[in-house]
């Protein structure tokens, strides 16, 4: 049995070897480490993580850094919302929670749905533009679109990204 056993193990690990034979190891070069790890650095975040909501459907549809050569690094998320449920929505109210490893939120931005973004203007703004807040409701199976962007200059060092939609108007 000892027999048989010993050279079971010894033809396993020839098939082994066999296989492993042209493996290789890539080792990279300490310039190109670290031009890596730039690019980690400028181009790569936590992605929004859209917390659900059972009246409204939120996708992200963008979540990037954008870099100029005129301007600091900006977050960039744009999406796409639905209204799932079955009353017209006036509009939505999203909020953005940017937490640390532990889940403390660092910092806290807001907007509205494309359709209602007047609701956020001061009222300086109304004035130079001769206008008061206005919304265009979403009615049940339709969609808008959000655009959110900050300057990554503003912005604390975070883990994790929450994108909430429950300051819903209907």
């Amino acid at each position: 049995m000892k027999k048989l056993i010993t050279i079971a193990i010894l033809v396993a690990f020839a098939a082994a070897s066999t296989a492993l034979a042209g493996t290789r190891v890539n080792i990279k070069d300490s310039d190109d480490a670290a031009a890596e790890a730039d690019m980690h650095r400028r181009f790569d975040h936590p992605k929004t993580q859209v917390v659900p909501n059972d009246q409204l459907q939120v996708v992200v549809t963008r979540d990037v850094i954008m870099h100029s050569c005129c301007m600091p690094p900006n977050l960039v998320v744009a999406g796409k919302i639905t209204n799932t449920s079955d009353k017209p929505i006036d509009y939505v109210r999203l909020h953005f929670a940017f937490e640390d490893k532990h889940g403390k939120i660092l910092h806290g931005e807001s907007l509205y749905n494309h359709h209602a973004e007047s609701l956020a203007d001061d009222p300086y703004i109304q004035k130079i533009l001769n206008e008061k807040p206005h919304y265009d409701p979403i009615m049940p199976g339709q969609s808008d679109t959000f655009g959110f962007s900050i300057s990554c200059t503003e912005l604390p060092v975070f883990s994790k990204v929450e994108l909430f939609s429950n300051d819903i108007k209907q």
